[in-house]
Order: structure tokens, then sequence, then C-alpha cells
């Protein structure tokens, strides 16, 4: 799995979780539609920090709290 398709995972996740929209995570992040619809569809090969960042804030996480995920294991994510 890839940093970004774990990412993705994550985000999916704390969507669920606090029962928020992709919509509304569009709106309250204020990132492009196109950046977050790349990363759920899988097109998006690299994610920067910054963008995850922004993501966590929305949900009121920090960067530790949102990779604190067992998809985040060194063991499990390809580098290249």
């Amino acid at each position: 799995m890839t940093l970004a398709e774990a990412s993705a995972k994550r985000i999916k996740e704390l969507l669920f979780q606090q029962k928020m929209t992709q919509y509304r995570l569009i709106k309250e992040s204020c990132l492009d539609k196109s950046t977050i619809q790349a990363l759920f569809k899988g097109k998006t090969k690299d994610i920067n920090l910054s963008t995850i960042f922004v993501i966590a804030n929305v949900f009121n996480l920090t960067l530790t709290e949102f990779f604190d995920a067992p998809y985040f294991n060194k063991e499990d994510i390809d580098y290249i």
C-alpha cells in the first residue's frame, strides 16, 4: 500500500466515524475538490504532508493522531 492509499483509507475511516461527508471535508478544509477526489479514486501517487495536516485539522487531530493507524506501519507502506 502506498502512503497516499493509506492516507485515503484513514480519511475514509475518519469520515465514517464522524459521520462527515466528502463534501463537508472539502468545504471545511478549503482544499480543491479535485485533490480529494483524486486521492479517493487512487489517482494520487504521493500526498503532501501539508495536505494531511489540513485534513487532520478538520478532524481536530494532530499529525501523530492521524498517523496512529495500523496501516501506516513501515512494513505495510510501499516506498516506491
